[in-house]
């Protein structure tokens, strides 16, 4: 997989008045800033179930001056964060998750908050981040949590070859805002399907180490200036690394961890992560965004 490069590929935000959207702005802009791309501001408003009457005409309407009222507010919260950033605002009808799902076929990357409208802090991430999360076809970003802007990125790693689309774009995020990189891989004893004893246990966990090592050389040479914490780490996945992402700027997983089956959209350490993480999580996909 190969980051893209071209500024062609927008970065897409989905926008619907709340608090959790306000904060996918936020990033969004500060990302396309950096990136030299277009921040594509999109509102989706909903069908409404029947047509041809007067009060459907005016709601319909009203609707749309909500949206394209949202839509400014947006680009406002955009360039007050990322003043210069070029943007394209754009108004949808249709079911929010379907929308972005479209748009995320010829995005660079999809930012979505992590609860719509109406939607509460406290709750698990909403039905369109997850939606979208799924079947996105490019890196989606679930704005949830704290953003530390002086924080690290974190990057979990499987280990495996499906993994390195992950390790790629948490190279490229913490190169692009010059923060370290923690690259954390977890185990859990029962993967040996073995009773461990002390000995196994050392000797289990320096394998891992060195399969650490090696997922990560290539990477550390191409990005010579990034500064990287090794990390392994024993227990479960999604624990563990929302454990160390208490205060980053950005947790990095692929769609499917370790053992994953092709057939899966998303995982369930990268669906846990969704619900649970303290921070934004970028699911990485190896798809890349149309020129």
């Amino acid at each position: 997989m190969t980051v893209p490069t071209k500024h062609t590929a927008p970065i897409v935000v989905g926008v619907d008045g709340s608090t959790s959207a306000r904060d996918a702005v936020g990033l969004g802009a500060a990302e396309a800033l950096h990136r030299h791309r277009t921040l594509r501001l999109v509102h989706a408003q909903l069908l409404l179930p029947f047509d041809g009457l007067e009060d459907t005409e005016r709601l319909r309407d009203g609707m749309h001056h909500d949206g394209w009222h949202r839509l400014h507010e947006a680009a406002d919260v955009a360039h007050e964060v990322a003043p210069g950033v070029e943007l394209d605002l754009t108004l949808e009808t249709g079911d929010p998750a379907t929308v972005l799902i479209r748009e995320s076929a010829s995005a660079y990357e999809v930012v979505v908050g992590s609860r719509g409208a109406g939607g509460f802090a406290e709750l698990l991430a909403g039905s369109t981040a997850l939606a979208v999360s799924t079947y996105g076809h490019c890196p989606v970003t679930v704005v949830r949590g704290t953003v530390w802007p002086r924080g690290p990125v974190v990057v979990g790693v499987d280990g495996t070859a499906a993994g390195e689309p992950a390790i790629e774009w948490a190279f490229d995020r913490a190169a692009l805002d010059g923060a370290d990189l923690i690259a954390v891989h977890v185990w859990h004893p029962r993967m040996s399907g073995l009773a461990l004893g002390e000995a196994d246990r050392l000797a289990l966990t320096s394998d891992h180490h060195r399969l650490l090592a090696e997922r990560l050389a290539g990477w550390q040479e191409k990005y010579p200036d990034v500064h990287v914490e090794r990390v392994v780490a024993e227990g479960h996945v999604a624990k563990r690394l929302a454990d160390y992402s208490d205060t980053a700027r950005l947790l990095v997983v692929g769609p499917r961890g370790r053992g994953g089956f092709a057939g899966l959209l998303l995982g369930s350490t990268s669906h846990a992560l969704l619900h649970h993480a303290p921070c934004p999580v970028l699911v990485a996909r190896t798809t890349t965004p149309t020129e």
